[in-house]
């Protein structure tokens, strides 16, 4: 058993607040919990700073460059996650492949917040996947809160680096997106 399988499982079965960084592809960390975990991916359920729920990230084990856990800022919002009894976020993902994996988060909340970091890692794409295969995929997208411009998009699964739900922003996304297609 390899020394990051061992820590990753010893995380997850004890539900550790972590940070996990990947710095080639991002200056900020993601804050949460192991929810699961292949030789290729990592599955976080995320807490924001005041400790409550924050969605799912999935990331690429290969763009993993360190594991932070215990240290005083954790240990404070793991103190308010107690406090407030936040549970994470935790529904069943299928981390077999990246065409997988987006198809489950899509399927769990109706959307998935697409990135592809090594092109530009301030962009994110939030919608519902139209088609997919092996290869790419088509993403209605909902637009943001300042342009509200939708579009269809075509991506390479290939450049995917990471995938989302459920944190506020994209909820808030998802709504205003409902709410035009219903007007």
């Amino acid at each position: 058993m390899s020394v990051h399988a061992d820590l990753l499982r010893q995380l997850q079965t004890e539900q550790t607040l972590i940070d996990l960084y990947r710095d080639r592809l991002s200056q900020d960390s993601l804050t949460g919990v192991v929810s699961g975990f292949t030789d290729t991916f990592v599955y976080l359920s995320l807490f924001s700073e005041d400790g409550l729920p924050n969605g799912i990230s999935v990331v690429h084990l290969g763009d993993v460059t360190r594991i932070r856990w215990q240290g005083n800022a954790l240990l404070s919002i793991q103190a308010l996650i107690d406090a407030k009894a936040s549970r994470p976020t935790v529904p069943e993902l299928d981390l077999e492949s990246t065409r997988s994996v987006l198809e489950s988060i899509h399927k769990a909340f109706g959307y998935v917040n697409v990135m592809t970091e090594n092109s530009n890692s301030s962009i994110t794409f939030i919608g519902e996947i139209a088609q997919i295969d092996d290869i790419s995929f088509v993403l209605n997208e909902f637009g943001t809160m300042k342009t509200w411009q939708t579009a269809h998009l075509w991506l390479r699964i290939g450049d995917v680096t990471r995938a989302d739900a459920d944190a506020q922003y994209e909820r808030d996304i998802q709504f205003l997106a409902e709410q035009r297609r219903s007007t």
